[in-house]
């Protein structure tokens, strides 16, 4: 028997393993639909992963069941809108095409760059293999911590929304709206077809910065900002109550929210609230990027990281020591890459897949030389509008950072100024900050809280990091049982090796090492 004597390569230890599917797309979101659609039609094996019941992602949630359950929810239908129900079409589509081999209610806990999913579900996980793999996670909204955020009665605009549309609930009582971006104006145009009356939208945008971003306003992004002029002049003839300029929000009440507090172009008012709901702006969903080991790029003036990917997808390595050898198998589609909506992420997932069709040499029709890829042509179309909303909603929330008293870390219930102490004593570092607070060490893994402690580290330096690096991320990213976890199938040996990544360095106060 011959031992080799040099190491595999990554693609011949995984030919060596064998592949389980061509593709696995993660999230059946509109990319993920898009580009499962695309790759199947040209004879791809593809495995898609969702953590949630049926197809749509966010912006889709639960469309497939609301229209089966027709017509007791024809009135929730009409009432969020064409936004809402434009997906019927392509949750058709994505349900008949052969080829997918859709996987929902399931869990991913590991990504590895070589093509190599960590899945759950149930009381059930293992591994899988593909020679591609499409992240299409989506994004979440932007972590704002102010004061009174943790209490009862206070949530953000996507998590009313998926109450409207997965639990057919309907908010009651007196509500605020305070925040900026498009989506406050949609959900309030949502509620208000509910028969919702919003008390008061606070905004945190000012009417100058939609002056400073009218030289961002392209042809192709008109109708885009069309509709959201719409939803603004039906929340206006409707007489909803409408501030700009909105700095200095608060919520309070002792076991739940009674008021909230804000100031409004320097002057100081405060209502009785039932529920508060909170937007800042939306984010890509890192945490696979970053486990698998990823090269993140961060935005200052978006405050938060996202990954370093070609006009295709393709993602790039960090630099570092990585987990495996070989080409990078990963492509980044939707807004799990960069913020652009539903329309623009159906087109990027096409892209996407259009690319990895011709790396398997399965490109049905090549464009001419010098000719441009039709799928990248609806990928700019798409993301017109992008420039313009990014400059007419800047940071509101979160362009202050957060007083001393102001719980960041909630699972830990860890305040800034906890923070600030750690700084200020020494750890400069956001591993060495989670070892001696635990910031970042609870239930969601530091994605409330990444954000904010790492501005929190550039407010203390002596020039802002160029790029800071977000919590080293390990298996699992999402919480694993032990008897899964003892059952786990399709298990590599490698991926069972003990490493140690030696991000656990002595304390800087006290010198305590935390184990």
């Amino acid at each position: 028997m011959n031992i080799p004597t040099k190491p595999m390569l990554s693609g011949e230890r995984q030919d060596a393993l064998a592949v389980d599917a061509d593709v696995i797309v993660i999230g059946a979101g509109p990319a993920g639909m898009s580009a499962a659609i695309e790759l199947a039609s040209a004879g791809c094996q593809v495995i898609v992963l969702d953590l949630q019941p049926t197809p749509g992602g966010q912006i889709f949630r639960a469309l497939q069941s609301n229209l089966e359950a027709r017509p007791s929810t024809d009135s929730l239908l009409a009432a969020l809108g064409s936004a809402y129900n434009a997906g019927r079409t392509l949750i058709q589509q994505f349900r008949a095409t052969a080829g997918i081999d859709y996987r929902p209610e399931t869990t991913v806990w590991d990504l590895r760059a070589d093509g190599t999913v960590g899945w759950l579900k149930g009381e059930m996980a293992g591994y899988l293999r593909a020679r591609h793999v499409v992240v299409a996670n989506g994004a979440m909204e932007r972590p704002t911590p102010f004061p009174g955020w943790t209490l009862p009665g206070v949530m953000t605009a996507g998590a009313v929304q998926t109450l409207i549309k997965a639990g057919r609930l309907q908010p009651e009582g007196q509500i605020v709206l305070a925040g900026t971006g498009p989506l406050i104006f949609l959900l309030a145009d949502q509620l208000r077809r509910l028969g919702v009356r919003p008390a008061l939208i606070a905004r945190t945008d000012r009417f100058r910065d939609k002056i400073f971003a009218l030289p961002h306003i392209r042809p192709a992004g008109i109708p885009a900002l069309l509709k959201g002029l719409g939803w603004l002049a039906r929340l206006r003839l409707a007489g909803i109550p409408m501030r700009s300029r909105v700095t200095e929000l608060k919520a309070q009440g002792r076991d739940r929210l009674e008021t909230v507090s804000l100031t409004v172009a320097g002057r100081g008012m405060e209502l009785s609230c039932d529920l508060l709901v909170v937007h800042d702006g939306i984010i890509p969903a890192i945490e696979l990027a970053h486990c698998a080991g990823l090269a993140l790029e961060w935005r200052e003036s978006d405050a938060s990281w996202r990954p370093k990917t070609s006009q295709d997808g393709k993602a790039q390595m960090a630099a570092g020591p990585a987990l495996t050898s070989g080409p990078c198998r990963i492509r980044i589609s939707g807004d799990a890459r960069q913020i652009g909506g539903a329309d623009a992420a159906v087109a990027h997932g096409r892209h996407a897949a259009k690319a990895i069709l011709a790396e398997l040499g399965r490109a049905s029709v090549r464009p001419p030389v010098g000719a441009a890829d039709q799928t990248a042509t609806d990928v700019q179309r798409t993301m017109a509008a992008r420039p313009f909303i990014d400059a007419a909603f800047p940071l509101g929330l979160a362009a202050q950072l957060p007083d001393d008293t102001t719980i960041v870390c909630r699972c830990e219930e860890i305040t800034a100024g906890s923070l600030r102490t750690s700084i200020h004593g020494g750890a400069t570092d956001m591993n060495l900050i989670r070892g001696v607070t635990r910031c970042g060490m609870g239930p969601c893994q530091g994605r409330s809280c990444a954000v904010t402690l790492a501005r929190l580290l550039g407010e203390a330096a002596t020039r802002t990091p160029a790029s800071p690096a977000p919590f080293r991320a390990r298996p699992p990213l999402r919480p694993l049982p032990l008897g899964a976890l003892a059952k786990l199938s399709g298990l590599d040996p490698e991926l069972a090796e003990v490493v140690s990544l030696e991000d656990k360095p002595e304390a800087a106060l006290g010198g305590d090492t935390n184990g």
